[in-house]
């Protein structure tokens, strides 16, 4: 929820800055209009995205971080206290006083409703209140006192023009986004030139049918504001920005500027949409992996599979290079039964030769031996996985014991699952722990200190000899519900 919240309000702060550099001086008002509540709907939108592509990530490399994953293993907060924070009371509070604010606005806006007399204008309802000071317009409802006003017909066509735009669905919109959001200022400033804009539009609308009389009508009702923030009033805007824009020639936005505002929005949405990407696809990776991937697509590809067939097998990969007719001959003086698969690449110098082997190849045990005698090997699957003195059941009352839940996480409500990649050292050590994916608010270094500062494992072992192995750890952070 906090991302999320942090996301939207950089986004909406992004839109407004583009409106008020790039549009805030044109006069195209339905694109005025259209920019301003699609940008605060993408606001809320794009964070929630996901684009579902698998593009290729240059930070990350499948053979940095394949290891012998580990049970995830789930840690609590024993000390967690229900106290709600401060801020969180004060942002309720407020929001709480937005929300009533609303609801008696609705309310008294129906009392209206409720007392006026109805009259009609080309299918839009006038309610005739007695004693309104001011007119204002809600969905397709206009509320006037027509004593009130020297030039009622002018002031009926301007609520017209609100009323078949259906301006007061804008501001609603606003007003509840304003309850969660009411202390990001790009909503307020965002709703202020949205209002200018509703009212430009219904000037623009009354001046195409009696634009004698309207000027002069607009100057005379310069009155005392209804302070409804739900409905769109006559008076509204400042009356000399008014006075100015009517004079003002509507002009199409250039080209250019469509394009640009355009770019900008789709670049800054596939920001925060492709955000999870990188995230997802370490995932995929950590979920998938089985042992080390050194090799060629289709030799991986072939490997895997044998694997997957016959899960108590062991296979090797040997490389030669065809250099000349001897080393071609030695090739043939293999047992095929034992060869369970042979690659031929003829992209370099000399041909070169891929097999994957089984156990009961001659080639199998050389290739283990020349692997286990270089003591800096690191592997991933072995015959004996490195394990936590006393095993899995251990190794989660260590972390039990040992693992506090960061103060920040329970403050921010921050749950979720904190990789680990560690090596297993010959001697039982741990060396080389990062973490490969996060969930920060101090649940990150907590997980890395934990591991780094563990007991010595049990080392792994290939054939009798101890070795290095590359390991991952799931740890989970979850809350008492």
């Amino acid at each position: 929820m906090i991302i999320y919240i942090v996301e939207f309000s950089i986004l909406h702060l992004l839109f407004f800055g583009i409106y008020k550099v790039m549009l805030a001086k044109e006069t195209q008002l339905e694109f005025l209009r259209f920019f301003l509540v699609g940008s605060t709907l993408l606001s809320l939108l794009l964070p929630l995205i996901e684009i579902p592509t698998k593009a290729s990530i240059p930070t990350f490399d499948a053979r940095d971080i394949e290891a012998f994953i580990l049970p995830m293993i789930t840690t609590t907060s024993q000390e967690f206290s229900l106290q709600v924070p401060w801020h969180v009371i004060i942002i309720g509070i407020v929001s709480t006083f937005f929300c009533l604010k609303l609801v008696v606005t609705l309310g008294q806006i129906y009392g209206w409703y409720k007392q006026s007399e109805t009259d009609s204008l080309e299918e839009i309802d006038i309610r005739k209140v007695p004693g309104l000071q001011n007119s204002f317009t809600f969905l397709r409802w206009i509320f006037i006192d027509p004593k009130n006003f020297e030039h009622p017909g002018d002031i009926l066509r301007h609520e017209q023009g609100h009323a078949k735009k259906l301006h007061s669905l804008d501001l609603l919109f606003f007003h509840l986004i304003a309850i969660f959001f009411w202390w990001l200022p790009s909503v307020w400033l965002m709703l202020k030139e949205l209002k200018a804009v509703h009212e430009f539009e219904a000037d623009d609308y009354a001046l195409k049918i009696n634009d004698k009389t309207y000027t002069k009508t607009l100057v005379q009702c310069t009155l005392k504001a209804h302070g409804m923030d739900l409905a769109s009033s006559f008076d509204d805007a400042p009356i000399f920005n008014r006075l100015n824009f009517m004079k003002k020639m509507k002009k199409k936005i250039s080209i250019w500027k469509v394009a640009s505002i355009s770019a900008l929005v789709v670049v800054s949405g596939a920001m925060f949409a492709c955000e999870e990407e990188l995230e997802a696809e370490i995932v995929e990776i950590i979920e998938e992996s089985n042992q080390q991937t050194e090799y060629s697509d289709d030799v991986q590809a072939a490997l895997n599979q044998l694997m997957d067939e016959n899960p108590g097998e062991k296979y090797a990969v040997v490389e030669t290079l065809l250099e000349n007719k001897e080393s071609i001959e030695k090739l043939n003086t293999y047992n095929s039964d034992q060869i369970e698969a042979v690659f031929v690449d003829k992209s370099g110098d000399a041909p070169s030769v891929t097999m994957i082997v089984n156990q009961a190849s001659e080639l199998f045990d050389k290739a283990m031996v020349i692997q286990e005698q270089r003591s800096d090997a690191l592997f991933t699957i072995v015959e004996t996985p490195a394990k936590f003195p006393g095993g899995i059941t251990a190794l989660s009352e260590y972390l039990g014991k040992n693992m506090q839940y960061p103060e920040q996480a329970q403050r921010l409500g921050v749950e979720g699952t904190v990789v680990v990649q560690f090596v297993v050292e010959q001697d039982g050590s741990i060396t080389n722990a990062e973490v490969l994916r996060g969930i920060g608010a101090g649940c990150d270094a907590e997980a890395m200190r934990v591991m780094k500062e563990s007991p010595k494992w049990i080392p792994g072992t290939q054939r009798d000899n101890t070795v290095r192995q590359k390991m991952i750890q799931k740890i989970s952070f979850k809350l008492p519900s």
